[in-house]
């Protein structure tokens, strides 16, 4: 009974502790995506050992790049290059190295399209493929890492396809099987997960799909979550417009 007890104790003070970080979580997202970004770098920098290493990646690499190059008017390519480069793990070689490498992968090929570097958006797509390969049938993640790691695989998975000819045979499947892994992934309870789905699922059906009927839901969800967000309410009045 005895160590029936102290297993019990130990049970909920780990369930507690995990409630703990992961409103430290959701408060620095809460933060960085109603565009308070030098409030969430304060609460990230202070709660850094507090945070999961690829949770940490993920809303770093995620506030530079809403910081410096997709959420203002006055980008700072720059900083987000350096900030890139801080955050790709060297030579990784372990599952969560290689996990959080993907993820500043991601980054970096959005950006080179973006910035229409498009030689270097080839290497980073080979490398990211090949690291994607490496880890596709690795199940050492704990749940919520797995999460993001389906969602960057399935981001990689459109947008490879995507952007091959349109006679590839196997193209539309692939899409549309990414769209799906994402879609199912949006009912997700994890903030992180939830909310960076949204703006991806919002984005691709908007931007690339033009199915402004499939992204309004997904915009007005961000906007309602994160009402400061000047980007996500003018996505959601985009598909308004387009839905008239």
């Amino acid at each position: 009974m005895q160590k029936f007890v102290i297993l019990l104790l130990l049970f909920l003070s780990s369930q507690a502790f995990a409630s703990t970080k992961d409103s430290i979580v959701e408060c620095i997202f809460n933060e960085m995506y109603n565009q308070h970004y030098t409030q969430a770098e304060e609460i990230l920098r202070a709660n850094k050992n507090n945070i999961d290493s690829i949770f940490f990646a993920v809303l770093s690499v995620d506030m530079s790049y809403w910081k410096n190059v997709t959420g203002t008017d006055t980008p700072d390519y720059q900083t987000f290059e350096t900030d890139l480069q801080n955050l790709s793990p060297v030579n990784p070689t372990s599952t969560t190295q290689q996990a959080i490498h993907l993820v500043t992968l991601s980054y970096q090929l959005r950006y080179e399209l973006k910035r229409f570097k498009l030689i270097k958006a080839i290497s980073t797509r080979q490398e990211t493929k090949a690291l994607f390969s490496s880890l596709k049938t690795n199940e050492e993640l704990p749940p919520k890492q797995m999460e993001l790691y389906q969602l960057y695989s399935a981001l990689f998975q459109y947008f490879d396809n995507y952007l091959k000819p349109f006679f590839v045979s196997t193209k539309k499947e692939n899409c549309s099987e990414a769209l799906a892994t994402m879609t199912r992934l949006y009912q997700s309870e994890n903030q992180i997960t939830k909310t960076l789905v949204a703006y991806f699922l919002g984005k691709t059906w908007l931007k690339y799909e033009n199915n402004p009927q499939n992204a309004v839901d997904y915009f007005q969800w961000l906007h309602k979550t994160y009402p400061e967000n000047i980007k996500f309410k003018a996505l959601l009045n985009e598909c308004y417009k387009q839905l008239k």
